[in-house]
């Protein structure tokens, strides 16, 4: 996940842990995620722990710090996008896995790793990058239905904030586990509870999660898919990297990619399929005006009337994203 960006989750051959790695871009995104399916007949039981440990290691450089990490859960099945989010510092944990000499550069990389420790109550209600005003606090005494990750520029707060120093592109995280911990009396000393493979529920597929979608969902995914690709999304980035950084004006970039396509397929080919994104881009750009004018310009100014008149009457009001 993440717009434009890119990344996956792979398991390595032989080796002790997987590896979540891809390209940050800023340009229309400035995240990476990555989550469970769904688990498949009951949530993961995470009663009696105090919070979620990670052990990982960032191996394609060393600024962890420049990049805002999460620690994502879900406690219920819906397929909606307010979940539950905390910080957590993968730069420190690094450091100081290092200061005491876990980080050697005399050890094997397969031995670098830092535990992160995420506590329960430092999960909040978010929705996007927002956090949800005065949301209820996490409750996992129903278990947990997913669990994720997301590297991000973005901190969570009410409003969009960003980490100044964000460094975009290439990472590559090493995790080596995920599991409960649980405090000791004090709270000073962690022991963790390592999650048993036959406790750990199987996940849905993505056919049977998408089955499982609310039907308004099933019947918006495909329109939204016409309006909001991937594929359109990068085009924008690179036209407008081409017309920022280059100097190229519209119509030198469109050229520019008929010559890059016309290395693979030939010159006839190449105009065809310029043609085609073209005239598909256009009919998005002129559908998508029309339903912002028709449609989400309506909408936005009732949500703004009704949030007016609850504060007038001193109900609580939720921020828009668009703020």
């Amino acid at each position: 996940m993440g717009g434009i960006s890119t990344s996956s989750l792979r398991d390595i051959p032989n080796k002790p842990y997987a590896s979540w790695s891809g390209i940050c871009r800023t340009d229309g995104g400035g995240f990476c995620g990555t989550r469970t399916l769904p688990f498949e007949h009951s949530p993961l039981n995470a009663s009696g722990y105090d919070g979620l440990y990670l052990d990982g290691w960032l191996v394609s450089d060393e600024e962890a710090k420049r990049r805002i990490w999460k620690m994502t859960v879900r406690t219920d099945g819906s397929r909606g996008e307010q979940v539950y989010q905390a910080m957590f510092d993968l730069g420190k944990a690094m450091e100081e896995e290092s200061a005491a000499g876990g980080g050697s550069s005399e050890l094997n990389d397969d031995d670098k790793w830092a535990r992160v420790y995420v506590p329960f109550n430092d999960f909040q209600l978010v929705r996007g990058p927002r956090l949800v005003n005065d949301g209820p606090k996490l409750d996992v005494s129903g278990g947990l239905y997913q669990i994720g990750m997301t590297m991000s520029k973005f901190k969570i707060a009410v409003n969009t904030t960003e980490l100044e120093d964000f460094r975009p592109g290439f990472f590559d995280v090493r995790i080596r586990q995920i599991g409960f911990y649980k405090d000791d009396d004090d709270g000073d000393n962690y022991d963790a509870g390592y999650v048993q493979p036959a406790s750990v529920p199987d996940t849905l597929t993505k056919e049977e999660a998408a089955k499982k979608r609310p039907l308004v969902l099933k019947m918006l995914l495909p329109v939204a898919k016409i309006f909001f690709s991937e594929e359109a999304n990068r085009r924008r980035s690179a036209m407008k990297i081409l017309q920022q950084k280059r100097n190229m004006n519209r119509v030198k970039a469109i050229m520019f990619g008929v010559k890059v396509r016309r290395g693979s397929m030939g010159i006839v080919p190449s105009l065809f399929k310029t043609l085609s994104i073209l005239s598909i881009d256009s009919f998005r750009s002129v559908v998508g005006t029309a339903l912002r004018v028709a449609l989400v310009y309506p909408l936005r100014l009732i949500g703004a009337a009704v949030r007016m008149v609850k504060k007038a009457l001193g109900m609580k009001v939720k921020v828009p994203l668009t703020e």
